[in-house]
């Protein structure tokens, strides 16, 4: 069996027990520590936590049987295994010390190979696939005795008459006997002997521990010891700590009456001050005990409050992506929509010039179709009258008119693609989108707008392909080259008014495309590029022309929809549109920039 890094602590095994076991052990990769007792043993958890302990049946300062049992009281050492060297086979020791806490025995007269394979069932939770111990700390159980000079627990347990094997422990330490009796009994003991310096939060300039036990000396003429079980017990309420508290008084006749006081004024426990030692010590461990047991019922509660928080909070947050996704899908249809409707207010303001794009060609098909009516029965005539030069004048004649016919009807036919793709209703769906070809489409439809009087220039030097909405070129191109044509010939108006009807010379719109580095972050940014001749727009009105319902136009003339239904659709591309006024050709300045290939990175998205 491999071990990872588990570390074994002897406590209070002589130097030649460890010499007979160490070699045994180390081969197996196990790290081992030795530590003289059990005192030792608590005080090294506060730096690690060993995954096994090993122990003499009888430890310098306590049993091995006590040992046992503190470790049990608390949750971070609680699964920590315990083995119980014993010094020769003894079935109903072993039995007791079973019974009382230990997981494993070993003769010490036995092969120390069979101890190995016990320690190795014993670890076989700390494999290879087995979890670490997150957040899991060791405290010891801290007691706080507050007495004073002339108080019974000053300096208790004095020299008295103590019953036959039970042991005197005698002032060690300016703290006293009691004091010192408690920490061999692995306890985490200070003596008090002012109430005020009594820190029961923990929270003291030394940064103490807050007491789990606090033993009072009812007998202590310097303080009310009843007060302070009060004070206690309103800390106890106010915080819902569990902190106990033991009193200590002397033997009276009146002890009924005291004893009922003491209990009504918060007290946890009372015992006199003949009480034997090592009985004082079981008593303050039951009160121990029962406190770490209501600390950690508290921590579970606390623990299952806040997984049903978390349960309600993520059951929340599900439903409120629900609610999210729904919104941002009728956001989605509602831009669509609105896209529709401002598309279809463009084809009515291009109503006009389409209408006369279609009657150009089609007044042209008809006008040679009698012509080329005429040529055929020519041709057929001159035919039957043998005359095969005037049969083939004729023939060539109706030819030119029908090729002439079929420049008309590929006109037609043009236009009516473009209307057709114009019109489809797949605008707000992300799509690979042929850029040159989508501006080609909208020049077409904006032709007759346009005129002779003003030429379009179109510089594509980005690549032709974009992942984006169609409306992307459909509507913003659309309604920004739209607008400048509408401000070029109402700039024209003017000029020829104040000139008394003099020619103008021809206006300029200018596309650019091109691949430039993107501003913030890595990537590239697709930047369109829509400059004009016109009169530009006034800065103060930069920031209001995408604005829905604003529109410079006389009344009747717009719907103040365009350039807001544009600013929407950039925006749905995570880009953005300003207004400048261009340097090299006087009038406004459209510059459109969106993520180069932006809808892949849109997570959910699908490109089709």
């Amino acid at each position: 069996m491999q071990f990872l890094s588990c570390t074994v602590m002897f406590a209070g095994v002589n130097a030649q027990a460890m010499a007979c076991l160490r070699d045994v052990l180390t081969m197996r990769g196990l790290s081992l520590r030795s530590v003289p007792d059990a005192a030792a043993v608590f005080s090294s958890f506060d730096e690690v936590l060993p995954d096994l302990v090993v122990v003499p049946e009888t430890l310098p300062d306590t049993e091995a049987t006590r040992l046992c049992q503190h470790l049990r009281l608390n949750a971070a050492t609680r699964g920590i295994p315990v083995v119980v060297l014993m010094s020769d086979h003894d079935p109903a020791r072993e039995h007791e010390l079973l019974d009382r806490g230990a997981d494993a025995c070993f003769c010490m007269e036995d092969d120390p190979v069979i101890l190995l394979f016990r320690i190795c069932a014993l670890l076989r939770e700390y494999g290879a696939d087995a979890p670490e111990r997150e957040g899991v700390t060791f405290r010891q159980p801290a007691i706080s005795v507050v007495t004073a000079p002339g108080g019974a627990l000053w300096s208790w347990p004095g020299v008295r008459d103590q019953p036959e094997g039970v042991q005197v422990l005698q002032p060690v330490s300016v703290d006293g006997a009691l004091v010192d009796m408690l920490r061999r009994n692995g306890q985490k003991a200070q003596l008090v002997d002012d109430p005020d310096r009594l820190d029961l939060a923990g929270n003291g300039s030394g940064g103490g521990t807050p007491p789990d036990c606090v033993i009072v000396d009812l007998t202590c003429p310097a303080f009310e010891g009843l007060a302070l079980a009060r004070t206690v017990a309103a800390f106890r309420r106010r915080t819902r700590q569990c902190v106990r508290v033991m009193g200590v008084m002397e033997k009276s006749v009146d002890a009924a009456e005291k004893v009922r006081i003491a209990f009504e004024a918060g007290m946890d426990d009372l015992v006199d001050t003949d009480i034997r030692p090592d009985l004082f010590l079981a008593r303050v461990a039951a009160l121990v005990r029962r406190k770490s047991l209501q600390d950690e019922i508290q921590r579970e509660e606390a623990h299952m409050e806040s997984a049903r928080a978390r349960a309600a909070l993520a059951d929340a947050l599900r439903r409120v992506n629900a609610d999210l996704a729904a919104a941002n899908r009728k956001l989605i249809d509602a831009q669509a929509e609105l896209v529709e409707s401002a598309k279809m207010a463009s084809l009515g303001e291009l109503a006009a010039g389409i209408a006369h794009e279609f009657n150009n060609p089609l007044a042209f098909v008809l006008a040679h179709e009698s012509t080329a009516k005429r040529s055929v029965a020519q041709a057929l005539q001159a035919i039957r009258l043998g005359d095969t030069k005037q049969a083939e004048v004729a023939l060539a004649k109706g030819s030119e008119r029908l090729a002439s016919s079929f420049v008309g009807l590929s006109r037609l036919r043009d236009l009516v693609v473009s209307l057709r793709r114009f019109s489809r209703l797949e605008e707000g769906e992300f799509g690979r989108l042929d850029v040159p070809e989508a501006i080609g489409m909208v020049l077409t439809l904006l032709a007759p707008k346009l005129g002779e009087e003003i030429e379009v220039d179109c510089q594509l030097d980005a690549p032709p392909e974009l992942v984006c909405q169609a409306a992307l070129v459909n509507q913003v191109v659309m309604n920004i080259v739209s607008n400048a044509a509408d401000a070029i010939l109402e700039k024209r108006e003017s000029a020829r008014r104040a000139e008394g009807g003099a020619q103008v010379g021809k206006d300029r719109i200018l596309l650019q495309s091109s691949l430039q580095p993107r501003e913030k972050g890595e990537g590239n940014d697709y930047v369109l590029r829509i400059c004009d001749t016109g009169p530009g727009v006034p800065d103060a009105l930069q920031e209001r022309v995408f604005e829905p319902f604003f529109t410079t136009k006389p009344v009747g003339s717009g719907t103040g929809l365009g350039l807001a239904t544009a600013y929407g659709i950039v925006q749905a591309h995570a880009g953005s549109i300003v207004i400048t006024r261009s340097e090299s050709l006087g009038g406004a300045c459209f510059t459109i920039r969106v993520p180069y290939r932006a809808a892949e990175e849109r997570r959910g998205e699908h490109v089709a």
